[in-house]
């Protein structure tokens, strides 16, 4: 069996979003807005961040497209903030994120996914060494975007998960 580096970023791709809909899984609006602290984030921040994150590192990274949020209106649908992806927030933009359908989110970020997982399969070995963004990211590689994204995005899984557990305490 050959495996290639599409298979391999595919792989953890699923493997975070299993353990983002685990960690998800059975929470109410108040365990999802929950801040440990006034300076902490709290989950629905977090998951609309990372599904952000995706989407801009793949179109407006990768391929210098506009970004399935705009392109297909999700700001619009979810009621959020159309030029934003959560990055650089204060403490006061992360309590005041509007309340969302988190069922929705989470079907924007299937879109997210489907958009991504079809880049990927475009994607060659020469592909990887290319730098899509030379003027703001001049030595950030395709291959460099793909590993930042998976450990990104499997740290802020690993986040709601600490925030899940200090709730409900471990494995609940």
């Amino acid at each position: 069996m050959i495996i290639d580096f599409r298979d391999v970023v595919k792989l953890g791709l699923a493997e975070y979003m299993d353990d983002l809909e685990k960690a998800l899984e059975g929470l109410t609006p108040e365990e999802r807005r929950f801040q440990p602290g006034p300076e902490s984030h709290h989950i629905d921040y977090t998951v609309w961040h990372m599904a952000r994150v995706e989407d801009g590192w793949m179109n407006r990274g990768i391929r210098r497209e506009p970004q399935v949020w705009n392109r297909d209106g999700w700001h619009e649908k979810l009621g959020l903030p159309e030029a934003d992806n959560g990055f650089g927030y204060t403490a006061e933009q992360v309590a005041n994120l509007p309340v969302f359908d988190l069922d929705e989110l989470m079907n924007y970020y299937g879109a997210v996914r489907a958009d991504a997982l079809r880049l990927i399969d475009g994607l060659s070995n020469e592909d990887l060494e290319k730098v899509p963004n030379p003027q703001r990211n001049p030595d950030y590689t395709i291959a460099n975007i793909l590993s930042h994204l998976l450990i990104e995005e499997a740290e802020h899984v690993g986040q709601i998960a600490y925030l899940r557990g200090l709730q409900r305490g471990l494995g609940k």
